[in-house]
């Protein structure tokens, strides 16, 4: 390790220093006048031997064969290529190093006559370190940065083990996670998912929550995404890239976790390989119930009255569900491959068993007491599935790839409620209590059609172009009922209940330009789309129609400068359109005392989004410091507002800006083979402007947010790691939340050769992750504690079958498809 840390320095340094001359100088006289030559150069591209997967940031050197005296070096880009310029004529020997990799020499030889040599592919194997007699086998970085996104490799977070994909994300720099599940995006929950490039039937963190970490080979964190996605999401995509085999025949991953308190998830993946088919088998299910509490206080004010209304509860959050995929690639010639996905499942979330308790005061006094027995369940079936084609043409990157797309889901959200009056003691008073049920039955369709062409203009410039159609439709039908006593009987209250079809067509047209020579490389792009909406109302009889073209620009900049620094700068415009239930123009019966009303004029929001991005490697650790800007007009605000019959309404609107200015540090330090530390820390000023009722809410606060690290490879087949959060306090535009922490560790044991791996975990180890805030308006003020499940214990199994070995894809998937085109990285 040390003399390759030596070599690069060194390197680095007769690199900087050939490039200090002034202009003209490639040549000077030798001992007989004559001028001597010094133009030469020689390129070359590195890749991972097992998968041909570039690689950037290699060291590359290039040694005199006579002497063994450094005449140049580099590192290479992004895809892997590199170019040694202003050599001699000569003998000379090119040495490849990368951390976790065998070192690769190569004999050069360079001719006056001949300015360019291209020594082609240089393949790089995996190798393991003896260190004390401990063996320690190179790991990924559990963070990488490329020129539009930020990477997380899931096989290094063994905290997250026996989770899903929120777990996974719970210690990403820009993400934040809650005690339901529900994610955030620097700061905003308007994100799109994709899985494998392709878009989740399932939205959102409920996506997120379905997707079981130990079949997840990376998280791709992609805040401004180049012209070829779509714009959806103001703060970026989200895109969970499963694990896939890589190796021919037949081999399996099976995983199963079990945890106190009714804990079990599964999955299992199966790969079979041919010469001309690729076929593959994958099935998951999660059982898992997490309780938690609420506290939250109400103060309204009536003229010189002050109603006070305490709300207390403890209930079981589940999530269940399971999940089956297949899919094959069938390769019709070297050049062309077809492949065909699908996928169906079924999910529940809920909350079982919930008893909301509220007192009301006046004066002080104690007026009310009513117990809430609420029970509520949302469940759905869901399919999806794509057939699509690749075809490459003679020259390398020339090709064209097509996808059709479908997906649906059909469900219930049923939520059972009994509002019963009682004494102090909570006991019952009321022989007939009030009791109300609701069902919103959703039904969505949507189809894709993707065309997708590149055209290389050479190896470092190159053209992409597409089409894409999106078609949406929705139903939803909500009935609400209250029982009626006198008739033993459920009645449909007409004035809750409605029917409301939503059905969206966007058409996509985009186009990228991008270039790359040494050192530099530069993204550009544009993205038109026209968007039909149209809402139709049964109850109202209206329809609502917005019909609008929207652009999109894109640029991305990445810049290496000396002394291994690096340079990235972007900028993206993106907007995040209204769910339907944001839309529905009828009121919508939350509690006795809530009550929520759907906007059909609300537009969509749209961002810009500005980053700068520093880089500085170290061997085998990094530093980045990252500055971004985000600039959000018509942002879509919820609003909550006092009736004068003293019950709350919900509803949203366009009638607010909000800004975000802030950086982010990011260290990822070795401490020594086998031990490493990332921490990040996040400091951003957040500012809202605009008003609610005609009341100025112009709001900011300075935020800050940190996270910690610690991977500790205690012997060969043993790893330890410990991972801490803390969120600092923020605002919204009514309101504030609190700061919180939590701590999480894990142990993992490789057993039976490593194909059987244990991981024990223990997540909130001091019970911390608490949520709280508080929010106000015109005569009203509400106060929020949320408690979660704290010291949860979880035991992970992973057997592999065949020596299962994940693939590690494409760097860049789109959401066409994967580059080469088919299932996608499973």
């Amino acid at each position: 390790m040390r003399k390759s840390f030596l070599l690069f320095l060194l390197s680095l340094l007769v690199f900087v220093t050939k490039g200090e001359n002034l202009p003209g100088t490639n040549s000077k006289p030798n001992v007989a006048g004559i001028p001597e030559v010094k133009n030469l150069t020689v390129k070359g591209k590195v890749v991972e031997a097992d998968t041909s997967t570039p690689m950037g940031y290699a060291n590359v050197a290039i040694f005199s064969a006579a002497d063994s005296t450094v005449a140049g070096g580099i590192m290479t880009s992004d895809n892997g290529t590199f170019e040694i310029k202003n050599l001699k004529p000569g003998n000379y020997f090119l040495s490849v190093n990368f951390v976790g990799y065998s070192k690769k020499t190569v004999p050069v030889k360079l001719i006056a006559g001949k300015p360019f040599v291209d020594i082609g592919i240089v393949q790089l194997n995996t190798s393991e370190q003896k260190i004390k007699e401990v063996e320690v086998v190179a790991d990924r970085q559990r963070v990488e940065f490329k020129l539009d996104r930020r990477v997380v490799n899931v096989s290094q977070n063994i905290v997250s083990t026996g989770g899903t994909a929120v777990e996974v994300l719970e210690n990403t720099p820009s993400v934040a996670t809650d005690f339901e599940g529900n994610v955030t995006l620097r700061g905003s929950s308007n994100f799109t998912v994709l899985i494998d490039g392709k878009p989740s039937v399932v939205k959102g963190s409920d996506a997120l929550r379905q997707l079981p970490a130990a079949g997840i080979e990376r998280i791709e964190i992609i805040t401004n995404p180049s012209a070829k996605y779509d714009p959806d999401g103001d703060t970026g995509i989200i895109n969970v890239v499963m694990k896939r085999n890589q190796k021919d025949s037949f081999s399996g991953l099976i995983n199963l976790t079990a945890g106190l308190n009714h804990k079990y998830r599964g999955d299992a993946n199966f790969t079979f390989r041919t010469k001309k088919f690729d076929f593959m088998l994958g099935a998951d299910f999660a059982d898992m119930q997490n309780k938690g509490s609420r506290d939250m206080l109400q103060r309204i004010t009536s003229g010189d009255t002050l109603t006070t209304r305490r709300t207390l509860a403890d209930g079981t959050m589940l999530h269940k569900g399971h999940n089956l995929k297949g899919g094959f690639d069938y390769f019709l010639s070297p050049f062309t491959t077809i492949g065909m996905v699908a996928t169906v499942g079924t999910m529940e979330h809920g909350d079982a068993n919930a008893g909301y308790k509220t007192t009301t005061y006046n004066l002080g006094l104690p007026t009310l007491y009513e117990y809430l027995d609420n029970s509520s369940s949302r469940s759905s079936n869901y399919w999806s599935g794509n057939v699509n084609f690749t075809h490459k043409f003679d020259k390398k990157g020339h090709e064209l790839q097509g996808m059709f797309y479908f997906s649906g889901e059909t469900g219930d959200d049923i939520s059972n409620n009994i509002n019963i009056v009682s004494d102090a003691n909570w006991k019952p008073i009321e022989s007939d209590p009030y009791k109300y049920r609701s069902n919103e039955s959703p039904k969505e369709h949507e189809y894709r059609a993707k065309l997708d062409y590149t055209k290389p203009f050479d190896e470092k410039t190159r053209l992409e172009a597409g089409y894409q159609g999106r078609f949406q439709s929705n139903k939803e039908d909500f009935v609400f009922e209250e029982f009626d006593y006198a008739s033993n009987s459920w009645k449909k209250n007409n004035l809750y209940s409605s029917l409301v079809n939503y059905d969206q067509n966007i058409h996509a047209l985009y186009g990228t330009f991008s270039h790359a020579n040494e050192g530099f490389s530069f993204q550009a792009g544009l993205r038109t789309e026209y968007t039909q909406r149209k809402l139709i109302s049964e109850r109202a009889n209206k329809t609502y129609s917005l019909n609008r073209f929207d652009f999109f620009p894109t640029l991305h900049l990445s810049q290496k400068l000396k002394k291994e620094y690096e340079i990235q700068a972007s900028y993206s415009r993106r907007l995040n359109r209204p769910e339907g239930f944001m839309l529905e123009p009828f009121p919508t019966l939350m509690d006795p005392y809530n009550i929520r009303i759907g906007n059909p004029e609300l537009t969509p929001e749209y961002a810009g989004s500005y980053e700068l991005t520093l880089l500085k490697h170290y061997n085998t650790s990094f530093v980045s410091l990252e500055g971004y800007y985000r600039h959000t007009k018509d942002l879509m605000t919820r609003i909550q507002t006092l009736g004068e019959d003293g019950i709350m309404y919900h509803t949203m609107a366009n009638i607010n800006n909000d800004y975000s200015l802030g950086s982010e540090l990011m260290i990822n330090y070795e401490i020594k083979p086998g031990y490493r530390l990332v921490a990040s820390g996040t400091l951003y000023n957040y500012w809202l402007k605009g008003n609610v009722s005609g009341v100025s809410v112009d709001q900011q606060s300075t935020n800050f947010d940190g996270k910690l690290n610690l991977d500790m490879r205690l012997a060969k087949d043993t790893r330890f790691q410990l991972m801490g959060v803390y969120r600092g306090p923020t605002v919204s535009a009514q309101g504030r939340r609190d700061g919180m922490y939590f701590l999480n560790a894990s142990v993992r044991q490789d057993l039976m050769k490593n194909k059987l791996t244990a991981t024990l975990q223990v997540q909130d180890i001091f019970g911390t992750m608490k949520f709280s805030g508080s929010s106000a308006g015109a005569n009203f003020e509400n106060q929020f504690k949320y408690k979660r499940e704290s010291q949860i214990i979880q035991l992970t199994l992973s057997y592999k079958l065949n020596n299962f070995k994940a693939k590690p894809g494409k760097e860049a998937p789109e959401s066409s498809g994967n580059e080469g085109g088919g299932m996608g990285e499973f």
